[in-house]
């Protein structure tokens, strides 16, 4: 403090001093020479404890001494003729220039601001800044004066004090407790913290109040009793209160702590979800040895629910499988014959969605085996080298169509002949490559055969497939081979199936004496990796029709008629032209959808209706298109990759801003209770569920297009 005060006090003398200090005109420079002035008043100005500088009227540095020169960390020469503005960070130049202008023209106040200063070795000063306008003996200003002090230590220090500060702020509010600070009276002297919530843990109501006006009759006395025993084993006693209030009664707890002879620190806590919990724990522990008998009966009647299961599942495949075999061979019957080009288009979309269920069917029959523990491996005689290279073969040509690197590697050695059960191996395999080929926009897909050991009798394989596609984030990967789990489970789905692919292969691999793995990071694609066993045939004259070997494939340039990349890298097609009506040259409709098949369906529907449309294959590019041309009504799916069709209806609703009302109807395959009234919520329009004929699209498009048929309703939300 007298430190403090004693530097005060040379500052403010030599401030004063330089203060009443007038610059010399030249006339009264040369009489100050001849007593010797200027020199005393230049060693005053240069040995000064202050870091002086002055600008003339321009800005420009005349004077400098050395302890401002200290300060900034430069030399004179660097300071002096110098534009003031060109001393600070580029940055504020601009501003600091214009302000000085306006200070030496007398239009803007002198303030006192602070100023940091980096000096080498990363090194930074603060100082605080004064300025005094300097004027001629007729008063006009002909230039400026500032002085700098610095106060690094004292920055420092409000700064640390005011971290300390939020910290401790920052502290209270987190915490649930209330903390008081009590005098020997019990009077509450501060309270910090509480929650508000808690209607009794408020600051305003304990401050300044004594405690036996806010505690329940005899508590207080149980808080006297706990404050003789901590006085006596200075530690800390607790007290357990109940307090009545809107929300029933509520428990809470007071720990003390003696903090002098004359105050005490009490901290009070809402422990009524702890009591509550207590209580619970009694209560199932009570319950626990009632269950065990229930949950033995239950297990029992789970494994027989299973079975049940199983074999439903078993049999709907079977019965679903029946009539599709029919659907498919009766669709190929369909295709060898002669077809208009509308009715090629049918049987085909009839056979690709055919094919898919079928898949589906044919996993879901395969689970329902392996749950009711009935799927049987076959034991023949195959062509080892010949099953795997045909598999390549097969999704060689896949990647090719894809533009993307097949690489295929068999380790030589292996036995022409094995024995075991071919076609689950090749399941296997399907399931590995589809899934890379998939994954993969770009780069390569690979497939990878060799022998980890073999003995006289068996032989043990390890196969790896690896792609250079998305990948999978770790977190995922533990959940992979979990039947029906699928990475992506959002509304905005890019790549589709079902989820017991891996699943079922995991189930195989393990049947075929191995096991199933994969490393993976996202964006660094994957590599899945299983072992399997086979046995070594004792019949060497089996027929061994090898296929001849691979090579790498390349992605070749094809022409793609059908498909265009848009900017979002998702295939958009261009329906076929129809013929031009009156209704259609005036009305125009957005389909938003991504599913070709649904796409192809939906824009021949309109145009036998006599209307044109225009497809998008998600939300964001519908709103890109409704943000070029303006539509008479949207049909909008409501699941689709990269943005759905509820966060595109929520964009549309929230530019319109009281322009002109989009008609927006959801065209969904989601038609569970609750579904319509989603739509409706989420700012659509109307509802049409999947799948949609003529008829279904003829009457909602009456309810929204003239001449259509009926008349437009009123908009509903």
């Amino acid at each position: 403090m007298v430190f403090t005060a004693s530097l005060l006090c040379v500052v403010a003398l030599a401030w004063i001093l330089i203060r009443t200090r007038k610059p010399f005109p030249p006339r009264q420079l040369k009489v100050a020479k001849k007593a010797g002035d200027v020199e005393a008043a230049g060693d005053l100005f240069e040995t000064a404890p202050i870091g002086y500088m002055e600008v003339d009227r321009d800005g420009i540095v005349r004077r400098v001494n050395r302890l401002e020169c200290k300060l900034r960390g430069l030399e004179q020469s660097a300071l002096r003729g110098v534009h003031c503005a060109e001393l600070i960070p580029q940055i504020e130049s601009a501003r600091y220039r214009e302000q000085m202008e306006r200070k030496l023209e007398g239009d803007a106040a002198l303030v006192v601001y602070q100023r940091e200063y980096e000096h080498e070795r990363g090194r930074k000063i603060t100082v605080e800044i004064h300025e005094e306008l300097l004027r001629n003996r007729d008063g006009a200003i002909i230039g400026l004066r500032m002085a700098s002090i610095e106060v690094t230590d004292r920055k420092n220090s409000e700064d640390a004090a005011y971290q300390n500060a939020a910290e401790l702020r920052a502290l209270f509010q987190a915490l649930p407790d209330l903390f008081l600070r009590l005098d020997k009276d019990e009077t509450v002297l501060d309270a910090k913290g509480g929650q508000r919530s808690d209607s009794f843990l408020g600051t305003d109501r304990f401050l300044g109040r004594n405690l036996q006006d806010l505690l329940p009759s005899g508590t207080l006395t149980q808080v006297r009793e706990a404050q003789e025993r901590a006085r006596k084993s200075s530690g800390m006693e607790k007290v357990e209160f109940a307090i009545e209030d809107r929300l029933g009664q509520q428990a809470y707890e007071m720990r003390l702590l003696p903090l002098n002879w004359d105050q005490w620190i009490a901290v009070v806590r809402n422990i009524t979800a702890l009591k509550a919990s207590e209580q619970r724990l009694k209560d199932d522990a009570q319950e626990l040895e009632q269950k065990n008998e229930e949950l033995e009966k239950a297990l029992s009647a789970a494994r027989e629910s299973t079975r049940l299961k199983s074999r439903f599942l078993a049999n709907m495949s079977h019965e679903i499988r029946t009539p599709m075999n029919g659907v498919l061979g009766m669709t190929d019957f369909l295709l060898g014959t002669a077809l208009d080009p509308e009715q090629q288009e049918y049987a085909e979309s009839i056979k690709r969605s055919a094919d898919s269920l079928l898949a589906v069917m044919n996993d879901i029959l395969d689970l329902s085996r392996i749950e009711a523990g009935k799927l049987r491996l076959d034991h023949v005689d195959f062509s080892l080298p010949s099953s795997i290279a045909e598999t390549s073969s097969m999704f060689a040509l896949q990647a090719r169509a894809k533009g993307l690197d097949f690489v295929s590697s068999i380790a030589p050695g292996l036995p022409e002949v094995a024995v075991g059960d071919p076609g689950r191996l090749r399941q296997v395999l399907t399931n590995l490559l589809g899934n890379a080929i998939k994954f993969t926009e770009q780069g390569e897909v690979g497939l990878q055969a060799e022998i980890l050991s073999q003995t006289r009798e068996e032989i043990q394989l390890r196969f790896t497939v690896w792609d250079s596609g998305i990948g999978i984030p770790l977190g995922e990967q533990e959940r992979l081979f979990d039947t029906f789990t699928q990475v992506d489970e959002s509304n905005t789905r890019k790549y589709g199936g079902t989820g017991l692919g891996l699943a079922i292969s995991k189930e195989l691999v393990e049947l075929l004496g191995g096991e199933i793995g994969l490393e993976s990071e996202p964006g660094s694609g994957s590599k899945f990796w299983f072992t399997c066993t086979f046995g070594k045939s004792t019949k060497p004259d089996i027929a061994r029709t090898r296929p001849k070997a691979i090579a790498p494939l390349r992605p070749t340039l094809t022409s793609r008629v059908t498909a265009a990349k848009s900017q979002t890298g998702t295939a958009q097609r261009s329906p076929a032209p129809a013929q031009t009506t009156p209704l259609e040259a005036s009305m125009r409709i957005l389909l938003a959808e991504d599913n070709e098949i649904n796409q192809r369906i939906t824009l021949r529907l309109l145009q036998k209706l006599g209307l044109s449309a225009d497809a998008v294959v998600n939300g964001r590019e519908a709103v890109e298109a409704l943000e070029r041309r303006r539509y008479d009504l949207v049909l909008m799916d409501c699941q689709m990759p990269d943005m759905d069709g509820f966060e595109a209806t929520a964009v549309i609703r929230s530019r319109e801003a009281g322009s002109r009302h989009q008609t927006i109807c959801a065209l969904t395959a989601n038609c569970m209770d609750g579904d319509r009234e989603r739509c409706l919520a989420a700012g659509m329009d109307d509802y049409i569920s999947k799948p949609v004929g003529l008829e279904k699209l003829r009457e909602a498009l009456d309810r929204w297009i003239p001449g259509v048929g009926g008349n437009r309703p009123a908009l509903s939300s």
